[in-house]
């Protein structure tokens, strides 16, 4: 078991030094969380279907894409309550999932 060692920060100008250097650290995670959620955003359906499907890859991948071709028509069918919006197409996606886990343990 490893302890880590803080160094005493003495004086003001390393208390600076200590500020500046967090603050960076802190930007770059919070720059890198942002560019995990726009890619969440960008392929959730992928993600989500790919991953969560009880098929092999190959057959997830089939599954996926037939599940977005329905549900690029159930948001045409309604523009108002999809367009633009996330998480009512993430809902959708995971209903669709669970109703396939749940009829595939049937089988």
């Amino acid at each position: 078991m490893s302890h880590k060692t803080t160094a005493k920060i003495d004086n003001l100008d390393k208390l600076k030094f200590e500020k500046v250097k967090l603050q960076t650290y802190c930007t770059y995670q919070e720059q890198l969380i942002g560019l995990k959620i726009d890619y969440f955003k960008e392929n959730y359906n992928t993600l989500l279907g790919e991953a969560l499907l009880p098929y092999d890859p190959s057959q997830n991948i089939k599954v996926n894409a037939l599940l977005d071709s329905a549900n690029n028509l159930i948001a045409g069918l309604f523009p108002g309550f999809f367009k633009g919006k996330i998480l009512p197409a993430i809902v959708l996606k995971l209903m669709q999932i669970v109703m396939i886990k749940t009829f595939a343990k049937k089988r």
